[in-house]
């Protein structure tokens, strides 16, 4: 007869041991991952049919130890209305250029199917002293379409690295209004000490963050006073134009605008802004942030035609992290080729000469064009005090 108290059991363990949790990664069929899943419940009867009624039922209640639950499995998303995060096993180096694209990867397969941890994330927060702490190495701030991708990616490169690229969970979470603003803080360093956890090979850890977490600078430097800062730039025209090509999600009005600014006077006062007035508002709150930012002297500047002209090896000088002769050889390699288009060259755009309809004579283009020659200035400075 089946002890149903034993086989809850007995599933909670089976989440806590990633040598279990492996083999039923690697079955290659249903029959085989309902064979296993008999043999770790001690139900010698269990079917599909039962398998999936068992697991469904063990969602509502479930409480990990995180200290070993994380070992496998990892927080993929956040869901604003309940409160939770669902989980994924990964068992793979995060290796894409968006961290987005290694969740998907880690969604594949009959384990990730069947099994799908949800749980509240508050109650979770008891248990962030028992994880590792984290001390990211370096965080990238940027406006979009600047370039941040080609530096993250290249330190996935390095195989003692670990890289979180724009991670929607972490910004979902930082964002969400109806936490207390004192638990925010607690909240993000819960999500990045799980996301961030190092593997027995990884000895760095390399934050992208996604380019609307630019606001939240203050509270993630004061987290992470240690962490080097890197902050990208490009010419608003040129950004506008790639938006205008396919647009992020901050420049198609589908995230909430995240600056303490008000939005600078319009021509149109009396309805809403157009959206390239929209977006070169967004691009503007981007300029005082960095502005801010960089005014803290806790940050690293630079434009992307700065970034376009580097050697790696000289990149890596500015950042104060020496690179073995064999990483700069594969970073050469690596900025050669297009990092969103895999296999494909890098071809710069050209933006056409008109990208804005009348933009000189709009007084939005003309503040948020202001705002980015005055940033444009302290690296000039500095490019002629070093040629001096």
């Amino acid at each position: 007869m089946t002890d149903f108290d034993e086989q809850q059991q007995r599933y909670w363990q089976l989440l806590h041991q990633p040598e279990s949790l492996y083999l039923l990664y690697q079955a290659q069929d249903v029959e085989h991952f309902v064979a296993l899943m008999a043999d770790f419940l001690n139900w010698p009867e269990l079917n599909l049919e039962q398998m999936l009624a068992f697991i469904a039922l063990q969602q509502s209640s479930f409480i990990p130890d995180l200290a070993r639950f994380s070992q496998v499995w990892f927080p993929s998303r956040y869901h604003a209305q309940t409160k939770t995060i669902s989980w994924v096993p990964v068992f793979q180096r995060l290796s894409k250029p968006f961290l987005e694209d290694d969740i998907c990867d880690a969604r594949h397969g009959l384990l990730a199917s069947f099994i799908q941890p949800q749980t509240l994330l508050e109650p979770l927060l008891s248990q962030r002293e028992s994880l590792p702490s984290i001390n990211p190495n370096l965080m990238i701030f940027h406006w979009s379409r600047c370039g941040s991708t080609l530096v993250a990616s290249s330190f996935s490169l390095l195989k003692t690295c670990r890289v979180l690229s724009e991670s929607m969970l972490c910004s979902d979470v930082m964002h969400h209004d109806a936490w207390p603003s004192s638990l925010i803080p607690q909240l993000v360093d819960l999500c990045l000490r799980l996301q961030g956890r190092l593997r027995p090979d990884e000895r760095e850890l390399v934050i992208k963050w996604n380019a609307w977490d630019l606001a939240c600078w203050p509270m993630l430097l004061e987290l992470y006073p240690n962490s080097r800062v890197l902050c990208l730039m490009r010419h608003p025209r040129d950004i506008l134009a790639s938006h205008q090509r396919e647009a992020g999600m901050h420049m198609a009005g589908r995230v909430k605008a995240v600056f303490p600014y008000p939005l600078p006077l319009t021509e149109n006062t009396h309805g809403e802004p157009s959206v390239d007035t929209f977006r070169m508002c967004v691009l503007h709150g981007f300029a005082q942030q960095t502005a801010a930012l960089y005014q803290s002297c806790r940050c690293i500047l630079m434009d992307y035609q700065q970034l376009n002209a580097l050697k790696p090896s000289a990149l890596s000088a500015i950042l104060d992290w020496p690179l073995a002769a064999e990483d700069i050889e594969h970073w050469q390699g690596h900025w050669r080729f297009d990092v969103k288009r895999q296999g494909q060259l890098f071809v710069p755009m050209v933006p056409a000469q008109s990208t804005l309809l009348n933009e000189s004579q709009t007084i939005s283009w003309q503040l948020l064009l202001n705002a980015y020659e005055q940033l444009l200035q302290p690296l000039a400075r500095e490019k002629n005090h070093d040629a001096s």
